[in-house]
C-alpha cells in the first residue's frame, strides 16, 4: 500500500497513476477531508473505463497510513510565480516536521519519498526528523529535471524520447546540472549529434522548464505525478532502476550532511546504492556550485 499527504493536483494525479498502472492500492490523505474524499470518489468512478480495480481511500485520518510500504508528501505551500524554491522553506519545513512525526508513529517501516519544495532541504529535514536509515528516505526532483531533459533532446533532433538516455543530478532548481557527458540517444553521444549552441539551449531550457510552466499555468502537475509512480514502481517491484534522487550524502563526491541529487540503484529497499561518477571538470564545478548552495540556503534559514 502506498499513502501521498497531499491531495492537491500533484499528489491526486501521482495516485492516478500509480492506480492505473496497477502499482499499488494508494491512501489519499489531505486536512482538507473533502478534497481527499472527492478526489479518491472520482478516480474510483473512472476505474471500469480503464480497467483497474485498485482501491483508493480519501481521508484526513493519518492513522489510515498504517502498514503503508511507501509514504509519499507532497503537502505544503505550492511555488508561486516569481517564488524561488529556498523562499518556500520556512512555512514547508513547518509542515513536513509535522507531517514527519506522523509517519513515525503510524508507518515506521516505510520508505518515505518527498516531493514538497524545495525537495532537497524538505528530504534532509525529513531525515533528520524521521531517524530513519538514509537509504529510506528520498527525494523526486532530478527524475522529474531528467524527464524534461530528455524531452528536450528528443524534441531539438526529432527522435523518440523512449531512445534518449539523460541523467541530471544537484539541486532540483535553477542549479541543476544536467549530465551531458553521460546523455546519449540509442548509446550515440549527443555531442555527436548536436552543435554546442544546440547543448547549451537544450540545458538552459531544462533549467527553466519548471518555471515556465508556473509561468504559463500556474503549477505544475503531469510531469511530477509521473516521475512519483516510476519511484514507487520501482521500489514496489524491485527494478533496481538506474535514476537520480534527493538522498543524504555521507562522504559520496566528496560531501557529507546534505541531501542532493546524485545517480543510485533504486529498488525494494529504496537507495540500494549511490553510483559515484567521474565528472568532468566543469560539471564538478557546477555540482561542488549546487552543494554550496543548498548549504548556504540551509544556513540562512530557519528550519529547526
Amino acid at each position: 500500500m502506498i499513502t501521498i499527504i497531499g491531495a492537491g493536483k500533484i499528489g491526486s494525479a501521482a495516485a492516478f497513476n500509480i492506480l492505473r498502472y496497477r502499482v499499488s492500492d494508494v491512501v489519499l490523505v489531505d486536512v482538507v477531508e473533502n478534497l481527499a474524499k472527492g478526489e479518491a470518489l472520482d478516480m474510483m468512478q473512472v476505474a471500469p473505463a480503464i480497467e483497474f480495480d485498485g482501491k483508493i481511500i480519501g481521508t484526513k485520518d493519518f492513522g489510515e497510513m498504517e502498514g503503508s510500504d511507501i509514504v509519499i508528501i507532497t503537502a505544503g505551500q505550492a511555488r508561486k510565480t516569481g517564488m524561488a524554491r529556498i523562499d518556500l522553506m520556512n512555512k514547508n519545513a513547518k509542515i513536513v516536521k509535522s507531517i514527519v512525526k506522523e509517519v513515525v508513529k503510524h508507518a515506521p517501516d516505510c520508505k518515505l519519498m518527498l516531493v514538497t519544495n524545495p525537495v532537497d532541504v524538505m528530504t534532509y529535514v525529513a531525515y533528520e526528523e524521521s531517524g530513519f536509515e538514509r537509504n529510506r528516505v528520498f527525494g523526486m526532483g532530478n527524475i522529474l529535471d531528467t524527464l524534461r531533459f530528455r524531452s528536450y533532446i528528443a524534441m531539438e533532433l526529432n527522435v523518440s524520447r523512449e531512445d534518449v538516455r539523460a541523467l541530471v543530478i544537484g539541486e532540483h532548481g535553477d542549479s541543476m546540472v544536467p549530465l551531458v557527458e553521460y546523455t546519449s540517444v540509442s548509446g550515440i553521444p549527443i555531442t555527436h549529434l548536436l552543435k554546442e549552441e544546440q547543448i547549451e539551449k537544450i540545458v538552459k531550457s531544462t533549467i527553466t522548464s519548471g518555471s515556465d510552466v508556473i509561468k504559463l499555468k500556474g503549477s505544475t502537475t503531469y510531469a511530477p505525478a509521473a516521475g512519483i509512480a516510476i519511484m514507487a514502481d520501482a521500489i514496489l517491484r524491485g527494478r533496481n532502476r538506474v535514476m537520480s534522487v534527493s538522498t543524504f550524502l555521507q562522504g559520496e563526491y566528496g560531501f557529507s550532511d546534505v541531501s542532493i541529487g546524485v545517480p543510485v540503484i533504486f529498488g525494494r529497499n529504496g537507495v540500494e546504492k549511490i553510483l559515484e561518477l567521474e565528472l568532468m571538470p566543469e560539471t564538478k564545478r557546477r555540482f561542488e556550485k549546487s552543494v554550496a548552495i543548498i548549504k548556504k540556503t540551509m544556513a540562512h534559514t530557519n528550519i529547526n
